[in-house]
């Protein structure tokens, strides 16, 4: 409910109210005024000392820091060059307390006076604060401090008086005498109107910052009343009325005062916490880059105390080197005002060397006058914000290809419980899972490791397929850890590699039997040599034992070389045989010297019929082989046959077979090269394939048939041009005994 003429009912009873209480409570009246005017004068001198104390302390750090920052720009740099003192004459006239200043290198002797100095102090070997001193009357202490290369050392000579003088202002100094005292509770300058004496009532506040043990006293001056005996009774209502609104006026000046003071006080402390609580790095720069302020974010990322980094310009010491052509693009675009609103992206080095990815956001400083005095920069530690982006994408990209493997079974379960987190329809159509199966268990097709990752087959006996299965280890989307497994069926490659395999068995077997029929003119030779012998030596033993005495030692001789020409003969067959013979493949440790000699011994007819000039390079460390010794000898069989086969139209003097044997790293290197037409281009390209042949009566599948017997053994067979004309077929088998190259 609102009153609008309330204030005018009692505004107009107010003055006689005001005249008939005065009249009764006037005595009264004088001394409760006179003690609230005592107790507003010390609450006034109090708030007035606490004011006084905290600008002559914030004096003092001021010139500490401004010394601070003069030794900052000593080191490598002439104190006699004209911009050092010009900074030396600034800093004296910005601040005439400071009445003398002196370098010295840790000697007694000063090297350079500043010219403006009055006063200047030895050097005593400390830095910091130094103590009292009284010279000449006028009360000095020192600041020294070391340069960054702690080569020279600055003594600045500062006078407590005229910073006494300075800093209490004029209205101050109208009420009250300020006194500075020592440590020993003597005065040592003070700041007083003679016109005035000092009343007995005085405040006394200890300085908290150095130069500690100095102490701030301030004595209020006695003010004249003037005794107005005849004209009290009239003026005494315009005195009461001015001194209650004055009264009224310096209580809301005071309380409002407080009030401000308090809130500066708790906002300041309250900014201080929230900036060093902060985990973004913040850092203050001038117009020129050079560092005026970081927080405890700042220096946490990069490893620099304050002190370390305040006054630097770039580049910075926690640029990278490989990275500092980037870091002062970025400093130089933030200088020139060209704020990116997304930040710049950059590397920076921590003291320890390790290397950190930051995001670099940059604003305009701005002075409480409104004027641009430099620039704002916030940093955030961006390092596991990208490994986890990192993570995330490729996590996505894993799930794009589940979901996009419709050919597949797909599943993802946890890794701790087992739990079926995803699996696609594909899987749940191969293993039988319903749509409202709900929350379920599934088991591992085959055992699951981490590194290196699963890629086996497996075999499922209830719907009789083969599946080809891929286990990774990957993250959910909550963070989890999570199997995923893919399995491929692969029942109809198996069919197709098992009818291919009984084929290619069907196909060498005929191979083989092509190629002795082939040889059949080269067995006959071979055998009737052994036993052509055999009859000679029998026709030897008859005709020994026709003689009257027998010569039984020669005819155990001849006996001995009939049964060496037999065992000869039953190796040559059952050689035969054995290559001949179909079977399934059979792994042993063998030597590709042993083989080759069991070839040419198959083909020394045919070497001798045409004529060929054989030549051997077989290096001395081969180790021996783990494969199927039939299936490489037949490779062989069929490279050297195929080769001689080649130079029947080269020239006798010219038909020469080079075969090389020799390591390559871990695998065995065969080269068989002829001095035949060669190849062109384009037979090139055909060679390999089943039922291609250059010869008029060839079949087209004995280099298919060693190609694939080569690959079986995980090597590679291939060819090329020979220099000086021909072909070089050449195939890699490895010397390994890894499980994967063993034939189960």
């Amino acid at each position: 409910m609102r009153f609008p003429h309330t204030p005018a009912r009692w505004l107009q009873p107010l003055p006689g109210l005001i005249a008939a209480l005065f009249a009764l409570l006037f005595a009264g009246f004088l001394l409760v005024t006179r003690g609230e005017t005592e107790q507003l004068r010390t609450a006034q001198l109090e708030q007035d000392m606490l004011w006084q104390k905290q600008a002559i302390e914030q004096q003092a750090e001021a010139n500490r820091e401004a010394l601070l920052a003069l030794a900052a720009t000593l080191p490598g740099q002439d104190y006699t060059a004209p911009p050092f003192q010009a900074r030396v004459l600034t800093l004296i006239q910005t601040n005439p307390e400071i009445v003398g200043l002196a370098i010295h290198n840790g000697g007694d002797r000063a090297r350079w006076t500043a010219p403006q100095a009055r006063h200047t102090q030895p050097f005593d070997g400390n830095t910091g604060w130094g103590s009292l001193k009284i010279v000449e009357g006028q009360p000095l202490v020192t600041y020294t401090t070391v340069t960054p290369d702690h080569g020279n050392y600055i003594v600045a000579t500062i006078a407590l008086d005229v910073m006494l003088q300075h800093q209490v202002p004029w209205w101050l100094g109208q009420r009250y005498q300020i006194s500075l005292l020592g440590p020993n509770g003597k005065t040592i300058a003070a700041k007083n109107q003679r016109q005035f004496d000092p009343a007995d009532q005085a405040y006394t506040i200890r300085l908290d910052r150095p130069p500690l043990g100095l102490t701030l006293v301030a004595r209020a001056y006695n003010t004249p009343r003037a005794l107005l005996a005849d004209l009290l009774p009239w003026l005494l209502f315009i005195l009461a009325g001015a001194m209650l609104a004055s009264t009224w006026a310096l209580r809301r000046h005071i309380r409002k005062r407080e009030v401000t003071e308090a809130q500066l006080r708790s906002e300041t402390a309250l900014r201080l916490a929230m900036e060093n609580s902060l985990v973004t790095g913040l850092r203050a720069t001038d117009l020129d880059g050079r560092i005026l302020h970081v927080n405890r974010g700042y220096c946490d990322m990069t490893g620099y105390s304050a002190e370390e980094l305040g006054g630097l310009v770039p580049p910075f010491p926690y640029w990278p080197p490989e990275e500092i052509e980037r870091c002062q693009a970025a400093s130089d675009a933030i200088l020139a005002g060209r704020l990116d609103p997304n930040g710049f992206s950059v590397r920076f080095m921590k003291k320890s060397g390790e290397r950190f990815d930051v995001r670099l956001y940059a604003s305009k400083l701005i002075d409480g006058d409104g004027k641009h005095i430099g620039w704002m920069n916030a940093m955030y530690d961006i390092t596991e914000l990208r490994r986890e982006r990192k993570a995330l994408q490729a996590s996505h990209e894993r799930f794009v290809t589940v979901l996009n493997g419709l050919d597949a079974a797909v599943a993802v379960s946890d890794t701790e419980s087992g739990e079926l987190l995803m699996s696609n329809l594909q899987f749940d159509r191969a293993f039988g899972l319903p749509d409202w199966r709900g929350r379920c268990c599934i088991v591992p097709f085959v055992k699951r490791r981490t590194e290196p990752p699963v890629d086996a087959e497996w075999y499922d006996i209830f719907s009789k397929r083969w599946y080809q299965i891929k286990s990774r280890q990957s993250v959910w989307v909550d963070g989890s850890a999570v199997w995923l497994e893919i399995a491929t069926d692969i029942t109809a490659l198996k069919t197709a590699a098992e009818r291919e395999r009984r084929q290619n068995e069907t196909l060498q077997q005929t191979a083989r039997l092509i190629s002795m029929g082939e040889m059949a003119s080269s067995l006959a030779h071979e055998l009737n040599q052994p036993l052509g012998a055999i009859a000679s030596y029998a026709s030897g033993c008859r005709n020994i034992l026709g003689s009257p005495d027998p010569n039984l030692k020669q005819l155990a001789q001849a006996l001995d070389k009939m049964a060496e020409q037999a065992k000869r003969a039953g190796q040559i067959i059952r050689g035969i045989r054995e290559f001949v013979q179909r079977r399934a493949p059979s792994r042993k440790r063998c030597e590709i010297g042993t083989l080759l000699d069991t070839v040419l011994g198959l083909l020394g007819h045919e070497i001798v019929r045409r004529d060929a000039d054989v030549s051997l390079q077989q290096s001395t460390d081969l180790p021996s082989l783990y494969a199927d010794p039939v299936m490489l000898e037949q490779v062989i069989f069929n490279l050297i046959k195929n080769a001689l086969e080649a130079m029947d139209a080269t020239p006798p003097a010219r038909r020469a077979l080079a075969i090389s044997l020799e390591r390559d790293g871990e695998y065995l290197r065969v080269t068989i090269a002829d001095r035949g037409p060669g190849l062109s281009p384009e037979q090139l390209e055909q060679l390999f394939k089943p039922f291609f042949t250059t010869k008029d009566t060839g079949m087209g599948m004995g280099l298919n048939i060693c190609r694939s017997i080569i690959e079986h053994h995980q090597g590679r067979m291939w060819v090329e041009a020979n220099p000086g004309g021909g072909s070089r077929f050449i195939f890699t088998v490895p010397f390994s005994e890894e499980p994967n190259a063993i034939e189960p």
